[in-house]
């Protein structure tokens, strides 16, 4: 947990209480330790002129009768991330049947937020940049959805960019995936007896059938679904390794290319990334990013 995150519960924690709350329970609340706590409140008083007054023997509060509000925009990196999201998505769908359920969740989003509700010159200022997407048309959506969310197979008629090849699928809808930029549906097909990744906006034609989706554990998806680097399917069969020159691991060192990549430092000032993969296509794309600034050690 951030400073920016404790100050916000400490924040709602002395809002909402009548009576003043030990410093013990602050501590367990907040996750830190009784100096760490002290110091957030000594921070509160001096920088943000909260009034925090401590009752010897009973514990911290607000003020009697203060009006107390954390001045600014106080939302972590993913907060501010999130709201610009929705506002972003929401305000690029209109003249549908959702018109006023999308009204809804903006005027929700602005109620969550309440005083620190960015004003429209502020949104202006911080852009949602979509790299990466490839389609905004995605006719057969809302069957998709509605398969994932009812359990419900469906038959589509798909293309395969890959092969350029067109097929007709019976599938049991596991879940929806948004990656990059553009929507997947991770799916058990009948035709392959085995788990596959479909681009949603390559699915020409979908309808409902009449039998139930075969269930697939939630295990079993990550296993063969998310154990490899990018949207591509499948376990590991093998391991990438990269190393990036000196000036190319100020960037590589920070960014998140995958939930199990292993990265360390040479002693010649180069970093190393080891990356399990199953379908070398993506990763192939990442790399050529950097150019003559990486070096691929493994596989030949």
């Amino acid at each position: 947990m951030d400073k920016v995150e404790r100050v916000q519960r400490l924040h709602a924690i002395l809002r909402k209480c009548r009576t003043p709350v030990s410093l013990g329970s602050i501590c367990e609340r907040l996750e830190c330790s009784e100096s760490t706590a002290k110091r957030l409140i000594r921070d509160m008083r001096l920088y943000l002129d909260a009034p925090i007054i401590n009752q010897p023997g009973t514990g911290y509060s607000y003020a009697r009768n203060s009006i107390f509000e954390l001045p600014g925009v106080w939302f972590s990196p993913e907060e501010l991330h999130a709201l610009l999201t929705i506002q972003q998505l929401t305000a690029n769908l209109s003249g549908g049947l959702f018109d006023d359920s999308i009204k809804l969740i903006r005027d929700k989003a602005a109620s969550l937020l309440g005083s620190h509700v960015p004003s429209p010159e502020e949104i202006r200022r911080v852009r949602v940049l979509g790299a990466g997407a490839r389609s905004k048309t995605l006719p057969m959506f809302s069957i998709v959805a509605n398969a994932v969310m009812h359990r419900q197979r469906i038959h589509i008629r798909y293309h395969s960019r890959q092969h350029d090849e067109w097929t007709e699928r019976e599938i049991s809808p596991q879940r929806l995936v948004f990656y990059r930029g553009n929507w997947y549906l991770d799916s058990w097909c009948h035709k392959k007896g085995d788990l596959r990744s479909f681009a949603v906006e390559k699915i020409e034609h979908a309808r409902f059938l009449d039998t139930g989706c075969k269930e697939i554990p939630d295990a079993e998806l990550d296993e063969k679904l998310t154990t490899s680097f990018g949207i591509f399917s499948g376990k590991p069969k093998a391991t990438a390794v990269l190393h990036f020159s000196e000036k190319a691991a100020r960037w590589v060192q920070d960014e998140e290319w995958f939930p199990d990549v292993s990265g360390n430092w040479l002693d010649d000032g180069r970093y190393e990334l080891r990356i399990p993969y199953n379908n070398p296509t993506e990763l192939v794309m990442e790399i050529c990013r950097y150019g003559a600034d990486v070096e691929v050690i493994e596989p030949p």
